[in-house]
């Protein structure tokens, strides 16, 4: 196993979950290829949680994406989980949100409200999201 990343597998009766923890790259991405590998060949519903994820570069999309891909095909569950501000950043710039990668928080986990329309602003205090929820305000540089 690489030192850059840790990769845990469990199954419940939901399926297969996959937790990562580190930063997704070139050299860290063969790690989670063979785990998710693993779990596709299984054929059961797969639930990827990135909340551990504070980084992932074009190698580590272009493996979901294929995931993704795979999934679809086959017309099995995937359901992938708790991209920190970095990953969805990357997703924003690569126009990568449209292919519905599911963006669902963590299991167990209970998330406020976003606030995503017109309408008085929040309080900054409740703008205010854990590190696990998806960033959904747009930031211009």
């Amino acid at each position: 196993m690489n030192d850059g990343i840790r990769v845990t597998t469990s199954h419940d009766p939901e399926g297969t979950v996959i937790a990562v923890a580190g930063e997704l790259d070139m050299d860290t991405c063969p790690t989670l290829h063979q785990a998710t590998a693993a779990a596709a060949a299984s054929g059961a519903p797969l639930h990827l949680d990135l909340v551990g994820v504070p980084f992932m570069d074009v190698f580590a999309l272009h493996l979901l994406l294929d995931l993704q891909h795979d999934f679809h095909r086959r017309q099995a569950p995937l359901t992938i989980s708790g991209f920190q501000r970095q990953p969805t950043r990357l997703l924003t710039l690569t126009s990568s949100e449209h292919l519905q990668l599911r963006r669902t928080p963590p299991r167990n986990v209970v998330l406020p409200p976003v606030f995503l329309g017109s309408g008085s602003l929040p309080t900054p205090a409740s703008r205010q999201a854990p590190a696990h929820a998806v960033d959904v305000t747009t930031r211009r540089c």
